[in-house]
């Protein structure tokens, strides 16, 4: 009888499907880190996905951490959301999401979040923070349509080139005006809103687009806006694992979170 059911319990364990570490079962923490005293500027590193789960987290959190190190700044990485209260934020100068993606929030962390940044705060969001898995209002702060998605296949990742049309932000100073860049590029269904400043867009017309996945001149993959006082920046670009050790990159990603952290820069005043 033991013997019996050892075995239905191995073909149990061996028929079920293996959990995709790409798409975790989502969870809402509840007990906040303890953040240490830090001097400032301090930028709060959220890496949580109750979403897809990017693989180049691994590669882009230390690499974060060592763009703020470089600068003489503390840093903090974390993937628990109760990290979004008063007390803990209000330690912070910027917060970056590192392909953070999902809806991560209590109703209390979004608050927390959300009067942080009526404050003035300042949020740079990477890659997925512009997928459509984020709930409607961060979308709205970040300034754009609803994501539609990215080519697949043989086509997901694609060099291509990006228009740089403002290069006196500190995130684009050092870029070229046309910059040939490989990566999963997304798409929305509208243009970032009217009131977003557009640093670099792609050039449809140097890759492979299905016509579902055009949006013309209007295709913006980085830019910045302003909330209020906040600083909002994001870029799409960051999901494969080279990016966080490209120098061109990572310069851009440093300009924003200086420029996030009213460290350089213009807006939002």
């Amino acid at each position: 009888m033991i013997a019996d059911l050892a075995a239905v319990l191995l073909f149990a364990a061996q028929a079920a499907p293996a959990a995709d570490p790409h798409w975790p079962a989502p969870t809402f923490d509840s007990v906040a880190p303890e953040i240490p005293d830090m001097p400032r500027p301090a930028v709060l590193i959220v890496s949580k996905t109750n979403g897809y789960r990017h693989d180049s987290i691994e590669q882009a959190v230390p690499a974060i951490e060592a763009l703020a190190a470089a600068r003489g700044w503390s840093s903090y990485a974390t993937e628990n959301a109760a990290v979004l209260n008063p007390a803990s934020l209000a330690k912070f100068d910027v917060i970056v999401f590192a392909n953070a993606s999902g809806d991560l929030y209590t109703p209390e962390q979004r608050a927390a979040f959300q009067a942080w940044i009526a404050k003035g705060g300042g949020f740079v969001g990477l890659h997925s923070a512009g997928d459509d898995s984020h709930p409607a209002w961060f979308a709205r702060m970040r300034g754009n349509g609803k994501f539609i998605g990215h080519p697949g296949g043989g086509d997901q990742f694609q060099a291509a080139d990006l228009t740089v049309t403002d290069r006196s932000h500190p995130a684009t100073a050092h870029l070229p005006a046309r910059w040939r860049w490989t990566d999963e590029y997304y798409s929305w269904d509208a243009p970032p809103a009217a009131d977003t400043h557009i640093l670099a867009s792609l050039d449809e017309t140097t890759l492979r687009l299905e016509p579902k996945y055009r949006m013309g001149a209007g295709h913006a993959l980085i830019w910045w806006r302003c909330e209020g006082r906040a600083r909002i920046f994001y870029s799409a670009l960051g999901h494969r694992a080279e990016a966080w050790s490209d120098p061109a990159h990572l310069k851009m990603v440093d300009g924003a979170i200086g420029w996030a952290a009213r460290q350089a820069g213009e807006g939002c005043d």
